[in-house]
């Protein structure tokens, strides 16, 4: 892929790439960690009308923490019960390199980070400014949810070591890769 120059976006290349994407869900790994390890202690299954009671929050609240989870394929949804899975499981046994390594593989299938990663790669620096991003792949969205959504991207990004984010320049940039 070519690049267009280090400001340039290839918005051609977002909008073809739009088109299969899922929708990411504006939750803090954090809160996804923090329902999985509640999951855990309550034998891997609860209610999820009971989980929201339990700690305090709408039912509205805790079901993007869910969405997020689903999405990372560490819990599953069977007949109103939130089920902590397999993957889930090594993921809280595991220490803090696997965790990142687990969730760099995972995100590395969500369409926004492979799209995103690509993009990168393309470019000699392998950074792309804040605002053209959200010009080029976040695109049509409202903008606070494509503020909370490029939030969402660099805290999991981070948290990954996939992705940066330069506050001082105002950049995304590809991160040294883990090793695996």
């Amino acid at each position: 892929m070519r690049s267009a120059g280090p400001g340039s976006f290839d918005h051609n290349h977002w909008e073809d790439a739009k088109m299969g994407q899922a929708t990411l869900p504006a939750v803090s790994l954090g809160k996804v960690i923090g329902f999985l390890e509640i999951l855990d202690d309550l034998g891997g299954q609860c209610d999820i009308y009971r989980a929201a009671t339990a700690l305090q929050m709408e039912l509205d609240d805790i079901l993007p923490v869910i969405e997020a989870g689903q999405t990372l394929g560490f819990i599953r949804i069977e007949n109103g019960d939130g089920l902590l899975t397999d993957d889930g499981r090594r993921f809280l046994r595991s220490d803090i390199n696997e965790r990142k390594r687990m969730i760099c593989l995972k995100i590395e299938e969500i369409g926004l980070f492979k799209e995103l990663v690509g993009i990168l790669r393309s470019k000699r620096s392998a950074r792309i400014p804040r605002a053209a991003y959200l010009s080029g792949a976040l695109k049509g969205m409202y903008s606070r949810e494509a503020e909370d959504l490029l939030h969402t991207i660099v805290d999991w990004g981070r948290y990954a070591e996939l992705i940066g984010y330069n506050e001082d320049t105002d950049e995304i940039y590809l991160d040294q890769p883990i090793t695996l």
